[in-house]
């Protein structure tokens, strides 16, 4: 069995600092892509989410041809988890797509018999930094997969106020929850927004949660813990600050015993020494996640212990495990003078510890 065991780090609080903000001319406009889902459809029958997941937003140049929608296939399990996700066709122009997949894993459906063949279209939403929701841009900024948010998109966010650069003001004390104390979300990472005002002796005041993902709990020990925040100088409205609630790991589903996949006339042996240990990937959009997922694969080797032929021929909660787990393989080497043919891996991916950093 290959196994790779990743552990997401207990890191310290980065300080967030919103940008200065100066809107530059002559760029190319950026764009915000959004993902919207559609209706659950399983055995032509309408099946509504306990908990619907939306893909992480991404960003995107207006010159940039619109993607085209994609449609997913799954089923559910009697516990209301989605498996088997696989995605319908290859479309090139999917623009940040990649965490449609793991967001349809985090979602959850009611507990019972469980259903198979469901389906669920994603139509993208391509909008100018000038014109996307404002709670879209806040979003983004608290999860910033495809770069930094551009500084006219902070600039809608701070419209309402004169607070876009605070630090002139000198921190003299950043109050953080304890997100230990806050339950986290298998695969989702919460956050909460906090809306303040800056009173002359360096106090906050006006505290509300402005945007955020409505987990009660984080939004209560955000807006108290920047109470007690506090300022060596004040005078200003309209300041923002985000923190954030890592994902609990979401595990993945039992993995069956890679003999009942063996093929036949299969000459590997049952376990096989590498000259060249596999390289062991996490698929970056599950680690953000904390998804664990594994494949099960067969492939040959060479006499000069090449591998080929590599076959995915089972994987959970998605596809994209399967497809990482060949990249993995393919980059092996075994140790053998006469070659195999028909060997059978499992490929397990494991996070070794809850995220747990928070800002």
């Amino acid at each position: 069995m290959i196994e790779t065991l990743f552990a997401m780090l207990l890191l310290p609080v980065p300080v967030y600092t919103p940008p200065v903000i100066s809107v530059g001319s002559g760029k190319a406009e950026r764009t915000l892509v959004t993902w919207l889902p559609g209706e659950v459809r399983c055995g032509g029958a309408i099946v509504v989410p306990a908990f619907l997941e939306r893909p992480l937003s991404s960003l995107s140049w207006a010159s940039q041809s619109p993607a085209s929608a994609v449609t997913y296939t799954f089923d559910i399990d009697p516990s209301g988890r989605t498996m088997g996700i696989r995605k319908v066709g290859k479309d090139a122009r999917a623009t940040g797509s990649d965490d449609i997949a793991p967001s349809l894993a985090a979602t959850r459906f009611a507990g019972g018999s469980g259903q198979s063949s469901c389906t669920i279209v994603y139509v993208p939403r391509q909008t100018g930094l000038d014109a996307a929701p404002v709670a879209d841009l806040a979003a983004y900024s608290v999860n910033a997969i495809a770069g930094p948010l551009p500084k006219e998109a902070w600039e809608r966010i701070y419209a309402e106020g004169d607070c876009r650069d605070e630090r002139a003001l000198g921190l003299q004390a950043r109050v953080f929850p304890n997100f230990k104390a806050i339950v986290a979300n298998p695969g989702v990472r919460e956050w909460s927004m906090v809306g303040y005002d800056i009173s002359e002796d360096g106090a906050t005041a006006n505290i509300q949660t402005v945007e955020g993902t409505k987990n009660a709990a984080l939004d209560l020990a955000s807006r108290k813990a920047v109470e007690e925040t506090r300022y060596y100088r004040g005078g200003r409205k309209g300041c923002r600050y985000p923190y954030w609630r890592g994902p609990a790991t979401l595990p993945a589903p039992p993995i069956p015993d890679e003999n009942q996949f063996r093929p036949a006339g299969a000459t590997c042996p049952a376990r096989h020494e590498w000259a060249v240990q596999p390289a062991l990937r996490f698929p970056e959009p599950y680690r953000r996640r904390a998804i664990e997922g594994w494949a099960i694969v067969t492939y040959d080797v060479a006499p000069w212990g090449e591998v080929s032929n590599i076959q995915t021929v089972a994987s959970q909660p998605t596809e994209d495990f399967g497809n990482q787990a060949v990249i993995v393989v393919r980059g092996g080497k075994a140790v053998t003078t006469q070659g195999f043919v028909g060997c059978t891996d499992r490929v397990k991916f494991v996070i070794g510890a809850s995220e747990e950093e928070g800002q």
